[in-house]
């Protein structure tokens, strides 16, 4: 569904209104829950969201919400932005419709682009494609232990869960190098 669960709606908006960033990036903007929450707080932000459905981008008028709403999958994004940067993304109920090694993609891709990362996802929630959209079935299974060699915070509400991850942008010891 293009819904994300309310769960840690409250939780990631007090990371948001804590974290004042400029550039936001919403993977799998769905009916544009975060984007709207980032706008709320935020109105001249800069807010990116990628959507594989091109039907959503109309029926929940996604270009009144982002900066900039892209009709693409995010793995042909992935290729295709090698310079791309943005201080915070969020990954919500997105990551189990990817194949499992897109995900891992994904996560890594975002560390070396971002100062943070959100991830909300369920554990054992069974979903198919839903009124014909097939980019709503889950396609791969998340648990803690594929976040453990990520200095993640993790929590857990019923069959929800909430990650943060730091990215590379801002690490003091991370490096940058230039041709």
């Amino acid at each position: 569904m293009p819904y994300s669960d309310s769960r840690f709606d409250k939780t990631v908006e007090k990371f948001v209104k804590t974290h004042k960033f400029k550039d936001y990036f919403d993977v799998g903007a769905g009916a544009g829950k975060y984007g709207g929450m980032i706008r709320n707080i935020y109105p001249e932000a800069n807010i990116i969201g990628i959507e594989a459905d091109k039907s959503y981008i109309n029926n929940f008028k996604l270009k009144n919400i982002y900066s900039n709403i892209r009709h693409e999958s995010i793995e042909h994004f992935m290729d295709q932005n090698p310079d791309f940067q943005t201080e915070l993304a969020i990954i919500g109920d997105c990551l189990e419709h990817l194949k499992k090694s897109d995900g891992i993609d994904l996560i890594n891709y975002l560390i070396y682009r971002t100062k943070h990362i959100l991830i909300v996802y369920p554990t054992k929630c069974i979903q198919y494609s839903w009124q014909g959209h097939s980019t709503e079935a889950h396609r791969s299974i998340w648990s803690i232990k594929d976040f453990s060699n990520l200095k993640a915070q993790i929590f857990k509400k019923d069959f929800m869960n909430l990650v943060i991850l730091k990215g590379y942008i801002g690490d003091p010891e991370a490096i940058t190098v230039n041709d």
